[in-house]
């Protein structure tokens, strides 16, 4: 339900993302005992957007997006973080 209302910040959990970060949700869980398992894997997904942001990792990304010929692939640097995180995490899974 928060995807169809907020698709930018809310990624589907589907088997994919779920699978992609089921290790560090456990890990958010041992840390984070008193919430509940299926809000663990937005915890991670946030670590994830957070850490990727102070690498520079994403928006190296992005700015290589921004440079493509392809207009299409150029329209894919406009997404937001949570979103474009979300393909990568659906290529690579």
């Amino acid at each position: 339900m928060l995807h169809l209302k907020r698709p930018g910040l809310f990624p589907i959990l589907d088997s994919k993302v779920m699978a992609f970060y089921r290790h560090h949700a456990r890990a958010a869980t041992a840390q984070y005992p008193h919430r509940g398992r299926r809000a663990m894997f937005w915890a991670a997904i946030r670590d994830d957007v957070c850490t990727n942001l102070d690498t520079g990792a994403l928006p190296l990304f992005r700015r290589r997006l921004e440079q493509s010929e392809s207009e299409q692939v150029r329209r894919i640097a406009t997404l937001t973080d949570v979103r474009l995180l979300d393909l990568l995490t659906w290529a690579i899974a």
